[in-house]
């Protein structure tokens, strides 16, 4: 039963409503993902019981494929962006070079999927329409995933990267990017004091700044997010958190002593589980006077950016705003 859901739903998310006008796509979309989000609970009640590790890595394995073959199709691949990986480079790194590319400056995306899933696959797509939209050269990295390989392993993963791409940009203006837990994964290596590289300007979209649930007022939304199970969702941020403890700011970057924090742009929807993360983590940089833009939306889900939907051109226009606009002022 839940194998035919998942086809069907499969089917009208990617190749039925994106051929729809514009104005209806939205609401449809947010009744296909209360369906999808209903498999997801089937999937998860299956293994929610102590699961073994094959448990979490079938689950896991099943994850990247459909989030791989989503992002892959759900938007198209922009052709005025040229991607190329990177030979030598001692994680998978990836460039987008648009056409009309501004010098001087570059960003770094960190991609989302909990820790478990994500790829070049399911990101290139929407990477490659922000990095033509902002004329910004965008570098993508892969790390390594959940159940394999959990907490420190994408922040040394990240680190590797960073510093590899800051060598090829000497002295350039960086920005990076990153959603869910790859907002995360990018603010936890700015919280890190014993990283000594930082970007210029952060930009964060629907981000995960909490693994833990320390703050009681996420339950207040769990029945409003169409995307996101709150205990799956603590469940896979205490089983990658391991032994460092959901808790450990690198992790939960709202739990951080913050300072010399970057200029920050910070997307996220007022019904997603994560919002709360951001308006936490928004006071926080305005009690230590970082200049932070918190743009929200209302009425729609986790995440929304990767979706052909009229909201999400908005919020991609905004990033390339924000990129294009803002003075960048270097401390390198």
């Amino acid at each position: 039963m839940a194998s035919f859901l998942a086809l069907v739903l499969e089917k009208f998310t990617i190749e039925i409503i994106p051929k729809l006008p514009m104005f209806i796509r939205t609401p449809i979309y947010v009744n296909i993902l209360k369906l999808r989000k209903v498999r997801d609970r089937i999937r998860l009640d299956v293994t929610k019981k102590n699961p073994t590790f094959q448990d979490r890595l079938n689950y896991a394995i099943d994850s990247r494929a459909n989030l791989n073959n989503s992002g892959e199709r759900i938007l198209s691949f922009n052709d005025e962006v040229l991607m190329e990986e990177l030979e030598g480079s001692p994680v998978k790194i990836y460039k987008f070079t648009p056409k009309n590319a501004e010098t001087g400056k570059y960003g770094v995306y960190f991609h989302g999927g909990g820790y478990f899933a994500g790829s070049i696959k399911s990101h290139k797509n929407f990477v490659s329409i922000v990095s033509q939209k902002s004329n910004l050269v965008t570098y993508f990295f892969e790390y390594r995933l959940s159940p394999e390989h959990n907490f420190p392993a994408a922040h040394e993963d990240a680190k590797i990267a960073i510093e590899f791409i800051d060598n090829l940009h000497k002295d350039e203006q960086s920005i990076w990017m990153g959603e869910s837990a790859g907002g995360g994964l990018a603010t936890g290596l700015v919280v890190d004091d014993g990283f000594v590289y930082n970007p210029d300007n952060l930009i964060l979209l629907s981000p995960w700044l909490d693994l833990s649930d320390g703050f009681q007022d996420k339950r207040f939304l769990k029945n409003r997010d169409v995307t996101i199970i709150i205990e799956g969702m603590f469940e896979v941020g205490e089983f990658y958190a391991g032994e460092y403890g959901t808790t450990n700011p690198i992790l939960s970057p709202v739990y951080a002593d913050i300072n010399n924090f970057p200029d920050t742009l910070i997307q996220v929807c007022s019904d997603e589980l994560l919002y709360n993360d951001a308006i936490e983590f928004v006071k926080k940089l305005r009690d230590k006077n970082t200049n932070v833009q918190l743009q929200t939306w209302d009425k729609l889900w986790h995440a929304w950016h990767f979706f052909p939907i009229k909201e999400a051109f908005e919020a991609i226009d905004n990033i390339a705003e924000y990129i294009k606009s803002s003075e960048f002022h270097s401390s390198k």
